[in-house]
C-alpha cells in the first residue's frame, strides 16, 4: 500500500529539463508551465542540464525509470542518445522551442525561421545591405532556422550570402564581446548585425561603445527574445520577440491532455515572433 501512494505521488511530478535558468525566456517557459500545471494538482521540478546533452539524457531516463507523470524539454540538443531513449521512455515528453528532425514529438515552438527572416528584412528596408549574423550554436535547430531565415532574406532581396555573413556565436555575452571586438578593428563594410539572442547583443553593444562605435549611428542591432536586458540596455534594443510564458502554458497543456488519456498524433504549435522597435537600427533608406 506503501509503495502504491509513493508511485501515484510522484507521477503528481513533471519534471522540467532546461538547458538555461539565467535567462528571461527560460524563467518565463518555468512559470508558464508551472502556471498550468499547478492549478490540475501538480508539482513542477527543474533539472538543470548547462546545455550537457549528457545530463539531459541523464535526467530524461531518470524520470522514465521512476515512473513520474511527464517530462518537458526547455531547449535541449538532439543526440542519438535521446533519440533512442524517446523510442521506450514510459511518459509523456513535450518539447519546448525545439523539435527534432529524426522524430514526431509534442513540440511547442516559435517561429524561428521566420523570425530570422523578418529581423534580416527589417534591416534591409532600412537601407542595410551588408549585414552579418552573429549566430548561435550550430547544433542546436533553433540557430539553423534563424540562420536559414537570415541567409533566405538576403538571398531575396538579391544581396550577396557567403561565410563572411556570419560569425559564429555560442549565445553568451563574450561571443557578443568578441565580434564587437572585431567589427571596432578590422577593416569591413557592415553596416547592421542580427544577433540570434538577447545575451550576445548585449556583449556586442556594450563591446561596441567600448571601443568608440556608436549604436546606431555608426552599426545597427536587431536581436532575438525580447528580454528585459535589452529593454533596458544603454540603447533600447529592437528585437524579434515572442510570449515564452504563454508558450509555456501551452507546453503544460499538452502535458496534461498526454497524461490524461489521450495518445494521438503529435502535435506542433508554432508562435509568432514579431518585430518590437527600440532604438538600435539606423535608417539609411527606406525601401
Amino acid at each position: 500500500m506503501t509503495q502504491q501512494i509513493a508511485i501515484g505521488q510522484v507521477k503528481k511530478i513533471v519534471m522540467v529539463i532546461s538547458a538555461n535558468i539565467t535567462s528571461q525566456v527560460y524563467i518565463n517557459y518555468f512559470q508558464g508551465i508551472t502556471d498550468y500545471l499547478s492549478k490540475k494538482g501538480y508539482i513542477c521540478l527543474e533539472a538543470f542540464s548547462d546545455a550537457n546533452p549528457a545530463k539531459e539524457a541523464q535526467y530524461l531516463r531518470f524520470a522514465s525509470n521512476n515512473q513520474f507523470g511527464a517530462v518537458v524539454l526547455l531547449n535541449i540538443s538532439e543526440t542519438p542518445d535521446l533519440s533512442r531513449q524517446l523510442t521506450s521512455v514510459r511518459c509523456p515528453v513535450v518539447f519546448v522551442n525545439r523539435y527534432l528532425r529524426s522524430a514526431d514529438v509534442d513540440a511547442i515552438c516559435v517561429d524561428n525561421y521566420r523570425g530570422g527572416y523578418t529581423a534580416t528584412k527589417y534591416l534591409i528596408d532600412a537601407g542595410h545591405k551588408n549585414i552579418i549574423h552573429l549566430a548561435g550554436l550550430p547544433s542546436s535547430v533553433v540557430s539553423q532556422d534563424r540562420l536559414l531565415g537570415f541567409q533566405d532574406a538576403l538571398l531575396d532581396a538579391g544581396l550577396p550570402f557567403s561565410s563572411k555573413n556570419i560569425f559564429q556565436g555560442d549565445l553568451t555575452k563574450e561571443s557578443g564581446e568578441e565580434l564587437g571586438r572585431i567589427l571596432s578593428t578590422a577593416e569591413h563594410d557592415f553596416t547592421a548585425v542580427f544577433v540570434s539572442n538577447d545575451m550576445m547583443a548585449i556583449g556586442l553593444l556594450n563591446s561596441l561603445f567600448a571601443h568608440g562605435v556608436m549604436v546606431p549611428d555608426d552599426m545597427s542591432i536587431i536581436s532575438f527574445d525580447t528580454t528585459p536586458i535589452v529593454k533596458n540596455a544603454r540603447v533600447k534594443l529592437t528585437t524579434v520577440g515572442f510570449s515564452s510564458f504563454e508558450m509555456g502554458v501551452a507546453a503544460g497543456e499538452i502535458v496534461y491532455q498526454r497524461m490524461h488519456a489521450k495518445k494521438g498524433t503529435p502535435r506542433r504549435v508554432i508562435y509568432p515572433a514579431t518585430i518590437e522597435e527600440g532604438d538600435s537600427v539606423r535608417i539609411l533608406h527606406q525601401t
